[in-house]
């Protein structure tokens, strides 16, 4: 037996190369250049069987003397190596006069043609990637039978062998090396071809420190199907992803994990995931994370800590979704400014989902490991639980005190869900449920409870009852199975008095989760929950009530029942977070964000679940998006029916403009609880935003049917109508809207001033936003105020307005890009700077975004839409906005790139759904959009197309009502010119 080098697996002496990680065992020396082949037997691949005297004979069989002509095309300059395929040479090629390296096919592989159709499959998928970091593979050949493959000659050295030789690299270093293999990827990547079995073997440094990524054997193209039977292992396993080892299909992000192995591999000096056979490498990684780098190297950047993070997800959705996105990490150190990096070691759960029924296969010496792994895996899965719902039911109130009215059950909700497998169900929900099933209902006891649950799809009901015995008080608890009332677990524990029943809650939660199936041990659970035990009966009370209101879409009544818990107990940490969200649910993104700050500084007192929910909400109000994914996945990593971690998470993708992706997240609350008025509103919301109007419209209609008073469901249907081009339907919406509150009645304002600048009317949308101004200051809604200023300034062009507004509100990106903007109108350039330097000053990319556009804009108006283009680009390179896009169209159209604006406006064209609220805050702006048909239309006018007057006249149809828009002026007379 010999013990690899590089992983330390012990393997036969007969074999080349390594069951472990497939180091070349023949190689190990350094090496002036590796071509792009694998040895296809390593992978799943046949081959004649080798008798001890193999090698022998396979050299003989490919061996050529310096100076030797293999052919007329090709003359030996020297030998280079031995790799497991062959005899590796230098070689001149006398027909275009370049040097190559030539590697001879051993006589027994290429006897095989699934083997040699795998090195034509090389030779076709090379060749579409044309980079400087990806070695070409030229050509096939054969000279008297001897088959042989040409390549570029690269003189250096492979990655694994500088890492034996220099130890742990240069952070500075592994960056160059980490970019450069990035970029060879992102170009194989966009022309469709996955590597799968990235490794430093496969990694050539020349001596200029040029990187070429080589061995595209394994590679396959997005379109085509493998030529790898489905279920085999398909990689080499120190390196392998997931996906991999689990053998379904894989993407480009397969490739992302394997790239997430060899970084943390530079930064450490070790591999993430180990064992003493394959099958264990291969387990490791989807049962456990690897040991955190900063523990081994303290002294890795916190940026390059979260891209290697990131990589290493396990979960493919969590993942880095191209390579692309790392490079643009790499290169701006995104995170180094907007992230940082907080190290944690947590037992993690694996969840495999299904118990992990795939057929996995494998050949050779690796079946008997191979089936070690799937029973290691199914032992995995057992571990992991299926998630649980279970309903509160109201407890019986036996004391006599009103104190006691709905207080402990939000206490028992965060005990249980202490649990990863364990999610509450709306208990609001659940009382409004109860009276559909029977009208007047107002008590949600046991019997109640179960028909909800048995309705909306609840696994267990606990219900229970609180009583006082002289000074003492019991709390009973039990848990019945909603369906059959079968008992599943009850509990009884007594408190010596009043003041010490909120951490008898915490006991008898204890008896019922490992009832229900927690292993944690009771210390534990005890433990974690003193972080919400402390505290004053009354105030719980008080954010218990409050929680309801908030589940129910009653935010401003929610809010106050907030603050009276926060005047009973300042420390009460999640109450400010409840705040918090309730205040950036009605817009106040200034109290919003105030009261965040506040749970933040209370944020010891939290359950580690409602740790993950205030830290991920609080970046979501903050702009800080990377982070808050980060947190929420998390989140629904460890607890994966937190419907508060689900629906924020899908807000999070929404921040990150990426909508198809948010809509799809939105789906995953609506299945668990589809009568869930918070989450469908989100999905119709998101559905407006991916452009998929109709449906974002019957969703919200069937939130109005759960809650009618729910406001920013209004505007959903309002903006889908409206870009469906129905604006009666649109103002009619609003009119409902008005009706409801006076926050509806503020936004309906906002609305319709919107509808009226949509379709030109600029005289009616001044008179909307001044009545609009003057009823939010007498309601003390400065936020909206401020907005409705900022609006009504840039259609007057008010220098002094949009100054007011500007200064009013220093952190609502929203007023200060459109008063910078009426501010520009005014020719009051200067203050417009101040305002997007002051956005470029911000932490968060969002908001440096803003800045970059009104530098631009700034430039644009004074003719200079060369540099206004570049402050374009950088405005696009941090946030991929809609107004991004049409702002550079309108540069390129200054600079009669006619082609690229074309691009532009084509892309606003087909991102409606973003144009109805281009701040992403639900405020409406569709009146943006019919301007982009102008510019379409100047585009096309430029380019010479016929469609320049389709688009004219779409604008002109929009703004058939207006009232001296000069670019509608401007419209008739190009069409005219163009009769």
């Amino acid at each position: 037996m010999v013990n690899c080098p590089q992983c330390g697996v012990a393997n036969t002496d007969d074999v080349d190369r390594c069951s472990g990680c497939s180091s070349d065992f023949t190689n190990l020396r350094p090496t002036l250049v590796r071509s792009s082949i694998s040895d296809p037997t390593e992978h799943g691949g046949t081959a004649a069987p080798v008798s001890t005297s193999g090698r022998a004979r396979r050299r003989s069989n490919s061996s050529f003397e310096d100076g030797q002509d293999l052919s007329p095309r090709y003359r030996i300059l020297r030998r280079l190596g031995e790799g497991g395929m062959g005899e590796v040479y230098l070689a001149h090629d006398r027909e275009l006069d370049r040097e190559v390296a030539l590697k001879v096919i051993r006589t027994d592989l290429a006897e095989h043609p699934q083997i040699l159709e795998r090195f034509k499959r090389e030779i076709q998928l090379s060749s579409k990637v044309t980079h400087k970091n990806v070695l070409r593979v030229y050509d096939m050949g054969d000279a008297d039978g001897v088959k042989f493959l040409t390549m570029q000659f690269v003189e250096g050295q492979d990655l694994a062998t500088m890492m034996r030789s220099q130890g742990r690299l240069a952070v500075p270093q592994i960056v160059d090396i980490f970019r450069q293999i990035c970029e060879g990827l992102v170009a194989a990547h966009e022309q469709g071809v996955i590597h799968r079995d990235l490794k430093p073997q496969n990694i050539m440094i020349d001596k200029a420190g040029k990187i070429s990524v080589t061995d595209f054997g394994l590679a396959k193209s997005f379109e085509q199907a493998s030529l790898t039977d489905a279920g085999k292992i398909i990689g080499t396993p120190h390196y392998m992803s997931p996906e991999q080892v689990k053998g379904i299909p894989v993407d480009q992000r397969s490739d992302i994990f394997s790239l997430g192995i060899i970084l943390y591999e530079m930064l450490t000096g070790t591999m993430p995931f180990t064992g003493g056979s394959t099958y264990e490498i291969m387990i490791s990684r989807v049962n456990r994370p690897p040991r955190p780098a900063s523990e081994i190297n303290p002294d890795i950047p916190a940026y390059l800590l979260r891209i290697l993070q990131r990589c290493l997800e396990s979960n493919v959705n969590l993942r880095y979704g191209t390579v692309a996105e790392i490079v643009r990490d790499i290169n701006e150190q995104t995170f180094h400014s907007t992230l940082g990096y907080e190290v944690r070691r947590r037992s993690r759960v694996v969840r495999w989902v299904g118990g992990l029924l795939i057929a996995l296969a494998v050949i050779g010496s690796l079946t008997y490991g191979w089936k070690r792994l799937r029973e290691s895996a199914s032992q995995a899965s057992d571990a992991a639980h299926k998630p649980v719902s279970v309903l509160i039911a109201d407890l019986e109130n036996k004391t006599g005190d009103a104190v006691f009215d709905g207080t402990l059950e939000p206490v028992l909700t965060l005990a249980l869900e202490g649990a990863p497998f364990i999610n509450a169900y709306s208990r609001s929900q659940a009382h409004k449920t109860a009276t559909q099933i029977q009208a007047g209902a107002t008590a949600l006891d046991e019997r109640m409870a179960r028909l909800v649950a048995s309705r909306d799809g609840v696994n267990i009901v606990i219900g229970g009852s609180v009583a006082r015995d002289g000074d003492k008080y019991q709390l009973a608890l039990r848990a019945v199975d909603a369906i059959t009332g079968k008992e599943i677990g009850t509990t009884e524990v007594t408190a010596s008095s009043k003041e010490k029943m909120l951490a008898t809650v915490s006991r008898a939660a204890a008896d019922l989760r490992n009832a229900l199936g927690d292993t944690t041990p009771m210390s534990a659970q005890l433990a974690a929950a003193e972080t919400f035990t402390a505290g004053s009966l009354e105030s719980a009370h008080e954010y218990a009530v409050g929680q309801d209101l908030f589940f129910a879409g009653k935010f401003e009544d929610a809010s106050k029942r907030y603050e009276s818990a926060v005047r009973l107990d300042p420390n009460l940490g999640r109450a400010y977070a409840g705040l918090g969200a309730a205040y950036n649910n009605m817009g106040r993104k200034s109290d919003a964000e105030k009261y965040y700050k506040q749970a933040m500084a209370h944020i010891d007192r939290m359950t580690e679940r409602e740790k993950y929910r205030t830290r991920g909400t609080y970046y979501l109000v903050t702009h800080n998006t990377p982070r808050a994914i980060e947190e929420l996945s998390q989140l629904v990593k460890q607890y994966p029916s937190d419907m508060a971690g689900l629906n924020n998470l899908a807000l999070a993708y929404f921040y990150q403009r990426d909508m198809p992706r948010a809509l799809e997240a939105s789906q995953k609350p609506i299945e668990l609880y589809p009568k869930n008025a918070v989450a469908r509103n989100n999905a119709a919301l998101f559905a407006m935003y991916a452009g998929e109007f109709d449906q974002a419209i019957k969703q919200a209609e069937m939130v109005l049917q759960l809650n009618p008073n729910y406001v920013s469901t209004y505007v959903a249907i309002a903006l889908s109508q409206l870009a469906k081009g129905n604006v009666d339907a649109a103002n009619a919406t609003y009119q409902r809207l008005k009706a409801q509150s006076p926050r509806g009645e503020s936004i309906a304002s906002f609305g319709a001033a919107d509808v009226a600048q949509y379709e030109g009317r600029n005289a009616d949308a001044t008179k909307i936003l001044r009545e609009g101004i003057d009823a939010d200051r007498a309601g003390k809604r400065e936020d909206a105020a401020n907005r409705k200023v900022a609006a009504l300034a840039e259609i007057t062009s008010d220098a002094k307005s949009a100054d007011v507004a500007a200064t009013a509100a220093p952190r609502d990106e929203h007023v200060l890009f459109t008063a910078a903007r009426a501010l520009i109108a005014a020719g009051k350039t200067d203050r417009a700077l101040a305002i997007g330097s002051q956005l470029e000053t911000q932490i968060e990319p969002e908001l440096q975004h803003y800045g970059k556009l009104i530098e631009g804009e700034v430039l644009l108006q004074k003719g200079n839409a060369r540099e206004a283009l570049n402050r374009f680009e950088d405005a696009k390179r941090l946030a991929d906005s809609w107004l991004a896009h049409f702002d550079r169209g309108r540069a390129y159209l200054a600079l009669n790139a006619f082609t690229e604006a074309n691009a532009d406006f084509e892309n606003c064209l087909n991102r409606p759904g973003e144009a109805s609220a281009v701040f992403l805050d639900d405020v409406p702006t569709y009146h943006v959009f019919p301007a982009v048909h102008y510019y379409l239309g100047r585009a096309r006018e430029g380019l010479g197309s016929a469609g320049a007057a389709d688009s004219y006249k779409q604008f002109l149809a929009i703004k058939q009502k207006g009232d001296g828009d000069p670019l509608v002026a401007d419209a008739r007379r190009r069409l005219g010119a163009a009769k």
